[in-house]
């Protein structure tokens, strides 16, 4: 039995350094080739409070202003359109 645990740990090392390469890999890519959600989860940051609310973000996630005012702006655009297409 103990020789199957020792087979099982080890394979789940191979694993995890397999992924810790591939984070090292995605770190070497520049940021606009890693993609927008792929980042290192680090905990939380703060990027606005406001009327009270605080928003917060993914520490690892770079540009996090930009990602909410993306958001809002797509949002508002299909809101519009949709409204658009009702009214008219």
């Amino acid at each position: 039995m103990t020789d199957n645990n020792l087979l099982d740990s080890q394979e789940t090392d191979k694993s995890a350094t397999a992924k810790e390469d591939d984070a090292n890999s995605n770190e070497d890519k520049p940021f606009f080739a890693q993609g927008i959600f792929n980042y290192k989860d680090k905990g939380t940051q703060g990027v606005i409070t406001l009327f009270g609310y605080e928003l917060t973000a993914p520490a690892g996630l770079k540009n996090p202003g930009i990602v909410y005012l993306s958001f809002i702006f797509v949002n508002l655009v299909i809101f519009l359109i949709l409204k658009s297409f009702i009214s008219g």
